[in-house]
């Protein structure tokens, strides 16, 4: 299963923040068209989102959010060891 945008980030903030969330206010909101510019004026050119949301912050977890921030971290600092070798190989 596909994990949307807003679990991710919700998820990330739950590890990160916990006490900035507030999964009460959290609402599933799903739209067919591809995500973009959000707008709650149901009329405006953009992705219309009542909630402003993308995705379905309601399934996100602090378990998530550790996964992807662990990870994330282990790549960035593997990226900066790679370059600060490449870059004193160089030289």
């Amino acid at each position: 299963m596909a994990r949307t945008r807003d679990e991710i980030e919700t998820s990330m903030m739950l590890y990160i923040a916990p006490d900035s969330v507030q999964m009460k206010k959290a609402t599933r909101d799903l739209n067919p068209h591809q995500p973009g510019g959000l707008t709650r004026d149901p009329k405006g050119s953009a992705t219309y989102s009542p909630t402003g949301a993308w995705g379905d912050p309601t399934l996100a977890t602090r378990e998530k959010g550790q996964a992807v921030v662990e990870s994330l971290l282990t790549t960035i600092l593997k990226e900066i060891d790679d370059l600060t070798h490449a870059s004193s190989v160089a030289n």
